[in-house]
């Protein structure tokens, strides 16, 4: 692999001139890839330090400003929309206890001034009351979505959900394909390099130069949106395979399920409760998510493990089909019964006694008064 130049936020964020002078995508995208392998390589500490770096040389530059927090605006662009309750409450505490003990990074994009850098904090101090913030304002960068996206990935951990979200953006964003058309595609040519067993050296491909890539992705045989999806996965470092296993069926989960992991549910934990569909339930969609809810609120009060958790849906949906087993049989008895009377024809009536008529009139009477009973409760 070749030799990378140690990432640098504040060179790559360091005023409009730099920016502009970014005109070929290709040169964009190599430095991407270097930031993206060399921030894996350290930890988040690096990072902050590098953002730190960032707020420095800003506020040299134009100084700390006083920002009314009415207009400042959260960047629909910013991979993490998740925010816990507990982690605000805590930032809450801190704003509190502290003040704000550094400025919030915002970038310039036409009228507005989006958070680049401290959305916990704004949200903290909006809910707090307080009317301004200090920050720092840096020009909008090429490509916001994805060096945003790249500052999220290697700042803290996002969770499937928000990060499967935030990378098909940025692949629609980029290759112009319908949303939910991407992890479509991905599986399709996924499933089809498995067959022909050279997934690996697509997966080999991760850390390779941009020529490396592009010559292997050439010998694979791909459509164009195909290849267009899989090279941008290998720019921002992304196994492909993992991807369509483990990030992309979060698009997919049920509305209950995304809100489950906005609060805090695991994405692991998120796939094995989806099974509890209605048609695996024999229920329908609304009866089923109410269990699929209360199922969810057992796995999180009690802290359940992945095991646990598949266990208890398991358990879950045998109950239903024992159910379902049991009403179906009693269906069919009723159904024979009716069955039974429609061969009762008047021939056979004729030819029976005044008190078995009489009896058999008696039966039909008691049991039409507890059809009517049972239909008014229905």
């Amino acid at each position: 692999m070749c030799a990378r130049n140690t990432p640098n936020l504040t060179n790559y964020f360091s005023g409009a001139k730099q920016s502009q002078q970014l005109s070929e995508a290709e040169e964009e995208i190599q430095q991407l890839r270097a930031e993206i392998e060399e921030l894996r390589d350290k930890n988040s500490g690096e990072l902050e330090r590098q953002l730190e770096e960032l707020r420095t040389q800003l506020q040299s530059q134009i100084g700390i400003l006083s920002i009314p927090i009415e207009q400042i605006e959260p960047n629909i662009e910013q991979p993490r929309q998740t925010f816990l309750p507990e982690s605000l409450e805590s930032m809450s505490r801190s704003l509190t206890s502290d003040g704000q003990l550094q400025p919030v990074i915002l970038i310039q994009k036409e009228n507005h001034l989006l958070i680049f850098d401290g959305e916990r904090r704004w949200r903290s101090a909006k809910a707090l009351g307080w009317q301004t913030l200090s920050a720092v304002i840096i020009p909008e960068p090429i490509g916001l979505h994805r060096k945003a996206l790249l500052t999220s990935l290697h700042r803290e951990d996002l969770n499937p959900l928000d990060k499967a979200e935030a990378i098909a953006r940025e692949l629609s964003t980029i290759t112009g394909l319908e949303l939910q058309d991407i992890p479509r595609i991905l599986s399709t040519v996924v499933r089809r390099l498995n067959s022909q067993k050279r997934i690996t050296s697509l997966v080999d491909l991760i850390t390779a130069d941009a020529k490396k890539q592009e010559k292997e992705l050439e010998s694979l045989d791909l459509s164009d949106s195909e290849r267009a999806i899989l090279s941008l996965l290998l720019d921002l470092q992304l196994n492909p395979a993992s991807i369509d296993a483990n990030i992309f069926p979060m698009l997919s989960l049920a509305e209950d399920l995304k809100l489950a992991i906005r609060a805090g549910l695991k994405g692991v934990h998120a796939m094995a409760l989806q099974k509890l569909s209605a048609k695996n339930l024999g229920l329908n969609e609304q009866k089923a998510q109410l269990i699929r809810e209360k199922t969810t609120q057992k796995v999180v009060s009690e802290k359940l493990s992945v095991i646990a958790t598949r266990k208890l849906v398991a358990e879950v949906i045998t109950s239903h089909s024992k159910s379902e087993v049991t009403n179906t049989t009693k269906q069919k008895a009723v159904l024979q019964v009716s069955r039974r009377l429609e061969q009762l024809s008047l021939e056979t009536l004729k030819q029976a006694n005044s008190t078995e008529l009489i009896d058999l009139q008696e039966v039909l009477r008691k049991k039409l008064v507890e059809i009517e009973q049972v239909l008014k409760q229905n």
